[in-house]
């Protein structure tokens, strides 16, 4: 539409410009009969010029003034011509005009007068400029979208533990489920094993960033997604050809409002500097969001520093809780408070170091024993602490049980202990992260990236403040594997608590910095790059449910390897590959090997 409106407007210009030199070109052919008179009102060329400015291609002060121009010359030349051979000319024959002898000087003036008349309306009202063939509202858009295809591989070691890792997401969705055995429930527990070769996967995004009062940035993505966990945007190709859904992976408003002082509301990506031992790359943040540069600021480019902070809720208290009971209870919503420090510099022969400190506190995050729970007397009851499970578990994590079962009116032998999981700690987890970055060519630069968490929310010395009752129930040193009655608070058949609350990463990348991330940006014909990391994130030292989800298939209480490369043989289209090997630091054997490889297309 906008090519078709440009040709038109285009022709328009340029059939107005060859019209006027047509006429004035034309001007001496019927001028000769009439040498020596003065120029007639209703002669042609004013005849032209008023269909110019009917047409409203000039001015009608500027038809005024050309015709003005143009009897002045006649009149000179008048003055100027040799007497007439006659008194009186014919009259013109029938349908004729006379019109005044027009200079050649005169009409290229007011040829070039009339050109210039007409381009400055074009460019006025933008229908002769290639570049602005579009109404306004056009140039503040910007549309952007990819595309990917991979096919994924999960490798199980065979001296994996069977059945010792719960699904914890699962359990905590469709349990209680029945520590007794009574009620002969099967625990959900994740796949340990069963190697999953080439599972065909896609991930299609789409987004939009507008501009508005030319200070605020309005920004929308959707993505596809098998369902609504924070992480994974991939898409399983499976289903019997179902249709896939689409979410609502942005929706924000950002601007600077004043130099220097960045707000943003909404959904986002994360706006952090950080790895994805804190955060994997495609979490998105829910919340409000502000950032000072106070480079910026102080008008000093020679060293960089911005501080940014942000809350960002993760879950709003619901108002019937317990649903089930008259006795209501009012818990905290829990969110994320974060605030980071960020200071760069670059140096001689384009050398950059970049140094940054975060800290993240999610509250209301662990879990809680609740008052004593009679499931009893009442069916379906909902315990006080129920709510405390917590959101999108993977696996990792230390856990414990929610509930403090009251037998008081249970049947004689009836010992069910119908149960959900909870996070035993909190986190309040310090993220430092620091990069060099050192060109080597062009387009070719090294970066070496290293990463160190630690979680001030770890306290293993209260974990027997109640006894057995609330003691952790994974990363757990069985000494005696025949006795099943080994626990960390039990005095009798003691057990060894082996979690930990730190993290470490080393990253090494080689190439074109936009094909370093494992969301690479549109890159150029010809980049590549290569990457490797060793990474080693104990059982606690972040929330599972957020960090890398690729790396054994996510979660804590991990440690290994990550190699990689990309290639770009067009613009906007990459070739990439990685392999993750990693396994258990402590508790039961589970290691799990992960091959991608990706075809991706970018605009």
């Amino acid at each position: 539409m906008s090519q078709r409106l440009k040709f038109l407007r285009t022709g328009r210009l340029m059939l107005t410009t060859s019209l006027c030199a047509a006429v004035l070109s034309a001007a001496p052919a019927f001028a000769q009969e009439a040498q020596g008179q003065a120029a007639q009102p209703d002669s042609a060329v004013a005849t032209m010029v008023k269909l110019l400015v009917d047409e409203g291609i000039v001015t009608p002060e500027k038809g005024a003034a050309l015709m003005r121009r143009a009897e002045a010359e006649a009149a000179q030349r008048a003055v100027n011509a040799p007497p007439p051979q006659s008194a009186e000319l014919a009259p013109p024959p029938a349908g004729a005009v006379r019109v005044p002898y027009v200079p050649e000087t005169v009409r290229a003036q007011i040829k070039d007068e009339l050109r210039q008349e007409v381009l400055a309306q074009a460019q006025a009202e933008r229908w002769a400029a290639p570049d602005k063939a579009a109404p306004d509202w056009v140039d503040n858009i910007r549309i952007h979208g990819d595309f990917r295809f991979r096919s994924a591989s999960d490798f199980y070691s065979k001296d994996n533990a069977i059945g010792h890792y719960a699904d914890v997401a699962a359990w905590n969705e469709t349990g209680p489920y029945d520590l007794s055995g009574i009620s002969r429930q099967a625990f959900p527990s994740l796949n340990t094993t069963r190697d999953k070769i080439n599972n065909m996967q896609i991930r299609a995004r789409i987004g939009i960033e507008a501009t508005v009062a030319n200070r605020f940035q309005l920004g929308f993505q959707l993505a596809t997604g098998d369902d609504a966990g924070p992480i994974s945007t991939n898409s399983g190709l499976t289903g019997g050809f179902r249709k896939r859904d689409l979410w609502i992976q942005n929706a924000y408003v950002k601007g600077e409002v004043y130099p220097g002082l960045t707000a943003m509301l909404g959904r986002f990506d994360n706006p952090f500097r950080t790895t994805d031992l804190m955060f994997d790359p495609d979490l998105a943040l829910d919340g409000v969001y502000g950032e000072a540069n106070i480079t910026k600021l102080l008008g000093n480019e020679d060293f960089r520093f911005a501080v940014r902070g942000g809350a960002f809720p993760l879950q709003f208290e619901p108002g019937n809780f317990p649903s089930t009971s008259t006795a209501k209870r009012n818990w905290r919503d829990r969110y994320m408070f974060s605030l980071q420090a960020e200071a760069g510099k670059e140096f001689a022969g384009g050398i950059d170091v970049n140094l940054s400190a975060a800290f993240h506190n999610f509250t209301y995050m662990r879990g809680h024993v609740s008052t004593p729970c009679d499931i009893f007397s009442t069916v379906n009851v909902e315990c006080s602490t129920d709510i405390l499970r917590p959101l999108w578990s993977s696996k990792g994590n230390t856990l414990m049980y929610l509930r403090d079962i009251d037998y008081t009116y249970a049947d004689p032998g009836d010992e069910r202990e119908p149960q959900y999981l909870g996070l035993k700690y909190a986190y309040r987890v310090l993220d430092i992260n620091g990069s060099v970055t050192v060109p080597i060519s062009e387009r070719v630069k090294a970066r070496l990236t290293g990463s160190y968490l630690y979680n001030f929310g770890f306290d293993p010395e209260n974990n027997c403040l109640r006894g057995n009752v609330g003691a952790p129930i994974t990363n757990v040193e069985i000494t005696d594997p025949t006795n099943v009655n080994q626990g960390v608070c039990d005095a009798t058949n003691p057990a060894k608590f082996v979690g930990g609350n730190q993290g470490y990463g080393v990253y090494f990348s080689i190439g074109d910095p936009a094909l370093y991330s494992v969301n690479p940006r549109r890159a150029k014909r010809g980049s590549w790059a290569i990457n490797a990391a060793y990474k080693y994130l104990e059982s606690d030292a972040v929330p599972d449910a957020f960090t890398d989800s690729d790396f054994r298939l996510g979660g804590t209480n991990v440690k290994g390897y990550v190699i990689g490369g990309a290639y770009a043989p067009f613009d906007g289209v990459t070739l990439a590959a990685r392999w993750f090997s990693a396994n258990e630091i402590v508790d039961a054997p589970l290691r799990i090997d992960v091959l991608h490889v990706d075809l991706g297309f970018a605009f």
